[in-house]
Parts: structure tokens; C-alpha cells; sequence
């Protein structure tokens, strides 16, 4: 690992910091929309994370039929650390490295996920603190949207990958359809502004090869409406038990949250206004 530079943070990424100074709860790893099958089967999962099941879902489902044993992998984006620990908890990867944008969800998930062969780092997406051809396998998910340039990042992912290496590649963008959604129900979706061609396009310039392509809306849209083990109703947990502690400006936003995974988010993937895609591709340089 190559010494990294002193990183500015960005809005988004002061907004996770307040979140995490707002919530420093261990049991909230995750910040993903989660996927359920069609039988919602779960059975491998440990009854100690069933609050999460649907995040766990998610990841699972993304790696399934992967062969991990003895490999190095990075994720770009880690967010609480949730998909890290699952890599270290229930693979046999070598050695799982996260890096994050934020500061805070640096700290947080070094002192929450404490396995020998897992790390977490602060780090620019665009600008990687990795030695060429470091990972075996990388992963990110519902991270890129943000990014300010996504050329680079393909870029970046494509230099520190190894030949023959796997990019997990997943995230939620905007479609083609016109849609019956008000201008309130759009409300926080600004940031899905990036279509489907421009990420073939990014992992065109970068030179990587797109193995497998899978809407994966349908499952996002069970889990969300799953009675329990989503991120909601977590989040709805936590912010019930703090709500008369926290600023206005922190419960506005979650109730708008929450009301996005009620109400908006369903209707969004249902009327193809969003579509939720995932990505195996190889490095084949």
C-alpha cells in the first residue's frame, strides 16, 4: 500500500460522518437496499444476523458461485463495513481490505469489525492507495453514483486489479422510461443521474469485460417490502429511540428516508423509473 494523501472530505461525506456521530450503533453495518429471492431463503445465514438478512442478502446473492478461497479482495465504498465482514466472517478469502471516503465509517468499522484478516482504510475511489495489481477480486456497490469522475475510478479499478481478476461491480441508475412519479416522489433521487451506457462506457475505456449483466430490480423491491431484516427497519428502530435527542435537521432527513423505502423507492423500481444492475466482469489485461 502506497502512502496516501491528506483527503478533503466531500458533502456526502460529511453527511455519513454526522450519521455515524448521530448513530454509532454496532448493530447497523450495512447501508445497502438489500435483495431477497424468490423464497427468501437465508438458511446460511447465522441467527445473529437476521436483523440484516436482506443486506446480507444482497452481497451473498452478488457472490454466489464465486470461489474466494485464498483470494485478496478489495471494497471500494464500504461504507459501515457490513459487506467486509461478511467477506471475512463467511468466506475463506485471504485478506478483505475496505476503503472508505469517510473518516468516521474508517473509524467505526475498525473498532466494530475486528477479524485478523480484515482492514479498513481511508481512501479516495479515484484515486487508489494500492500498488498495481494488489487485489485478486474488487467489489463495489451502490457507491459510484457519487463519484465526481467515473472514468477514473474505472481506471483505478482496472490498474490495481490483477490479470484475470474480478470486479464485482453493482449500483442503482436511472432508465429511459418516463414515468408516472411526482416531482415530491423524485425528491432524492438526484443522484442517480447516471444511466446504464455510461457505466459500459466507463468499463469500456477501461479496458475491462463485462462477464455477466443482471437486473437484479425485482429482489431489491422484495426486501424492501420484506415485513422484517431490512435497513429500514433497523434505522426506524434506532431513530425511534432517538428521535427527541437529535437535531431537526437529522430527523427531517430520516423521515424522509424512511418514507423513500415505504413509499418512493418501491414505486421508483416498479415503474422502471430506477433499475438496480449488477456487474461480474474480469480484467483481462
Amino acid at each position: 500500500m502506497s502512502t496516501s494523501t491528506l483527503i478533503e472530505e466531500s458533502p456526502i461525506s460529511q453527511w455519513y460522518g454526522m450519521m455515524t456521530q448521530m448513530f454509532p450503533d454496532k448493530c447497523l453495518t450495512f447501508l445497502n437496499y438489500g435483495y431477497l429471492d424468490e423464497v427468501s431463503n437465508v438458511t446460511w445465514l447465522k441467527s445473529k444476523d437476521h436483523a440484516q438478512k436482506c443486506s446480507y442478502g444482497l452481497i451473498h446473492h452478488l457472490l454466489k458461485d464465486q470461489d474466494l478461497a485464498g483470494k485478496s479482495i478489495l471494497e471500494i465504498g464500504s461504507g459501515r463495513g457490513g459487506n467486509c465482514s461478511y467477506l471475512a466472517e463467511y468466506t475463506t478469502a485471504k485478506s478483505v481490505t475496505g476503503l472508505d471516503l469517510c473518516p468516521a465509517h474508517t473509524e467505526f468499522s475498525n473498532n466494530t469489525h475486528t477479524f485478523e484478516n480484515l482492514n479498513f482504510v481511508t481512501g479516495d475511489a479515484c484515486e487508489l492507495p494500492f500498488e498495481n495489481t494488489t487485489f485478486d477480486v474488487i467489489i463495489n456497490i451502490e457507491s459510484s453514483h457519487s463519484y465526481p469522475d467515473l472514468d477514473k475510478f474505472g481506471m483505478e479499478v482496472q490498474r490495481t486489479l490483477k490479470k484475470g481478476g474480478l470486479f464485482i461491480y453493482a449500483d442503482v441508475m436511472r432508465t429511459q422510461h418516463d414515468t408516472d412519479l411526482s416531482d415530491e416522489e423524485k425528491i432524492g433521487f438526484e443522484i442517480f443521474s447516471k444511466k446504464i451506457d455510461r457505466y459500459k462506457e466507463m468499463i469500456s475505456k477501461a479496458k475491462l469485460e463485462i462477464e455477466k449483466e443482471e437486473n437484479i430490480s425485482a429482489g431489491v423491491i422484495k426486501a424492501i417490502e420484506n415485513d422484517d431484516g431490512h435497513l429500514k427497519h433497523l434505522l426506524k428502530a434506532l431513530f425511534d429511540e432517538k428521535r427527541e435527542s437529535l437535531p431537526k435537521e437529522v430527523t427531517d432527513s430520516m423521515d424522509h428516508m424512511i418514507h423513500n423505502f415505504d413509499y418512493s423507492l418501491p414505486k421508483a423500481f416498479k415503474t422502471k423509473y430506477l433499475e438496480y444492475i449488477a456487474w461480474h466482469i474480469r480484467n483481462s489485461i
